[in-house]
């Protein structure tokens, strides 16, 4: 099982942060939370033959990361560790 991790933050009703913190997902967490939205617009866009034939979950997961800006780590609590490159 691979895990992804991402920055993201909380925010107020007016649009200020609250706080920001990184959060981990391992990939069925991604493909649970994110599979049908991201199918429904492939379908949409491709139409449903398409998709079935050319789309899988490792599809679903790389699209994730990128519009995340996700970095793969080790497991959850790596996920929780300052990269090395900040």
């Amino acid at each position: 099982m691979k895990y992804y991790s991402y920055n993201t933050a909380s925010f107020r009703k007016d649009g200020s942060i609250i706080n920001e913190y990184v959060e981990t997902l391992s990939e069925a967490e991604i493909i649970k939370e994110y599979w049908n939205y991201w199918k429904d617009k492939m379908i949409a866009k491709f139409g449903k033959e398409h998709f079935e034939a050319n789309f899988s979950e490792k599809d679903c997961i790389e699209d994730w990361v990128t519009v995340n800006w996700a970095r793969e780590v080790k497991d959850e609590i790596d996920g929780l560790r300052k990269p090395s490159n900040i």
